[in-house]
């Protein structure tokens, strides 16, 4: 398996938060991906920024596996590519974790573990999403067993 960490982050913190994983209208393949890392933590991925399994079958996938969406929620409008490759970056060095790296979900969970509020930080500087997403990954680690 292939993961952005971020995807992996993203799934544990919405299964915190309660949320279902459902077929996204991009085609993507969050929701299936999201469903095996929970069944079985101890799956061995590789984390890369590049586009992984969640990104496949993505609509917005180009075939140089780039990602052609734009990020418009958020002035100023951005590339996913680069946004997606800056934040996964970003939480690699956070973790002093390479780029392809292999290791199981739970051993790079553990890595987030210990420094949650670090790694959060890394995603938002706004002080109410924080929050949310703090507690959202602390509930999603803890209903896996991890904290």
């Amino acid at each position: 398996m292939r993961l952005r960490p971020h995807h992996l982050i993203d799934i544990v913190t919405s299964f915190g938060h309660g949320q279902e994983f459902r077929p996204h209208p991009y085609g993507h393949a969050l929701h299936t991906v999201a469903q095996a890392v929970l069944a079985d933590p101890d799956v061995e991925a590789e984390f890369v920024i590049a586009a992984d399994d969640v990104c496949r079958p993505c609509s917005h996938l180009t075939p140089e596996g780039l990602c052609d969406d734009i990020r418009v929620n958020r002035p100023p409008p951005l590339w996913k590519q680069e946004y997606n490759d800056d934040l996964d970056r970003r939480l690699l060095a956070h973790l002093h974790v390479n780029d392809g790296v292999r290791i199981t979900v739970r051993g790079f969970l553990r890595l987030v573990k210990a420094d949650v509020p670090g790694a959060v930080a890394v995603f938002t500087r706004d002080e109410q999403m924080r929050r949310s997403r703090l507690h959202g990954l602390t509930e999603g680690l803890r209903k896996l067993g991890l904290y």
